[in-house]
């Protein structure tokens, strides 16, 4: 696979939303340059930072059936933000048996749980 990786942004909004974007962009930029080949979708839901890998998101809705699995973290500094994204997509990728560095295409392995199990599932 090839590391260059294309950022766009899909949708415009007001300043706020315009600068959430960029921020959303250069997130993107530090998790491709931290995990190489991951498919990342970055962006805000509200005022929330939201981390999905897209590999990840299909598999889980394939085993349970519900859309839209993604992480959601609180909002900080830009630094902190990058920090705090590294580190939960890191967690995320080692959930799932996929490596912390460059994706090989391997498909993700859903973790079992039980409906309404939110811990010790892995």
């Amino acid at each position: 696979m090839d590391n260059a990786a294309t950022l766009k942004i899909l949708e415009f909004g007001d300043a706020d939303e315009v600068s959430d974007m960029e921020l959303a962009l250069e997130i993107g930029a530090i998790l491709q340059k931290a995990y190489p080949n991951h498919p990342w979708i970055v962006g805000f839901q509200g005022r929330s930072l939201v981390i999905r890998h897209l590999a990840i998101a299909s598999e889980v809705t394939r085993v349970i059936g519900r859309e839209g699995f993604s992480t959601l973290l609180k909002p900080g500094t830009p630094k902190q933000m990058g920090h705090i994204a590294v580190m939960a997509a890191g967690e995320l990728l080692e959930a799932f048996g996929l490596p912390r560095g460059p994706w090989d295409g391997t498909p993700p392995t859903v973790p079992h749980w039980k409906r309404k199990q939110d811990r010790n599932f892995t």
